[in-house]
């Protein structure tokens, strides 16, 4: 934390966020300040590595989030396309304009108006889910169509996308990120909220509000590490 509110490292943190940033650097003119103890010198270099990649994925997520889904887009609309055959793999998708996308979760016939908070961003989180852990997306979309516990899949995957989002961006997670681990925790996160789901839908904002709050707290009580995300079964 010192990073980022030290009037002292300033110049630091801006280096930190620059994609070509010389950490060797970074670390050399926080020792010559003298605000790290030298026992800890190898902990300053993993904690630096851990918030240049932290960084990094910030730039990558928040350039998606920025890209509205386009329909005229070839690589948008294949990705969208992707994403039926792995979720209904025996159901072939009738049009582009259907209400099977209902189905999974979308809240209309056109799944390109549902993306418009999280850009193309909340497509490649439901795509990755359900390319990595096709059996438990399965199992998450049958619960989601539960008669009395229901709920729309792809909206609340669109809405963890946006909270996984937030929580990058209030730097919650800038000792737990490295390459694919963003989505691998967007990935646990909704593994975990379908486990703890046993409500109807019109509780799901309350519901959904107290699931933040357990996640947020439960990443303010963890020593700083990888999260490991072995729980996905």
């Amino acid at each position: 934390n010192a990073l980022y509110y030290s009037k002292e490292l300033v110049n630091e943190s801006r280096l930190l966020k620059q994609s070509d940033c010389n950490l060797g650097l970074v670390k050399t003119l926080i020792i010559q300040k003298k605000l790290v103890d030298y026992s800890l010198h190898d902990s300053l270099t993993d904690a630096l590595n851990s918030i240049h990649a932290a960084y990094r994925v910030l730039e990558q997520v928040n350039n998606s989030v920025l890209t509205p889904y386009d329909s005229q887009n070839k690589e948008h609309e294949e990705k969208l396309s992707r994403l039926w055959k792995t979720m209904k793999p025996n159901e072939p998708l009738k049009s582009r304009i259907s209400s099977q996308w209902v189905d999974i979760g979308f809240q209309g016939t056109d799944p390109a108006t549902d993306f418009r908070g999280m850009g193309i961003q909340g497509l490649d989180d439901l795509l990755y889910f359900t390319q990595h852990y096709p059996q438990q997306v399965q199992s998450i979309l049958q619960h989601a169509n539960h008669p009395q516990q229901w709920y729309p899949y792809a909206i609340v995957g669109i809405n963890i996308s946006k909270f996984t989002f937030q929580l990058l961006e209030s730097r919650k997670l800038q000792l737990y990120l490295f390459g694919n681990e963003y989505q691998e925790l967007y990935c646990y996160l909704f593994y975990s909220f379908d486990r703890s789901w046993r409500f109807t839908v019109m509780e799901f904002e309350e519901k959904f509000k107290e699931f933040q709050f357990i996640v947020e707290k439960e990443l303010k009580e963890q020593e700083p590490m990888r999260i490991q995300y072995t729980n996905i079964q």
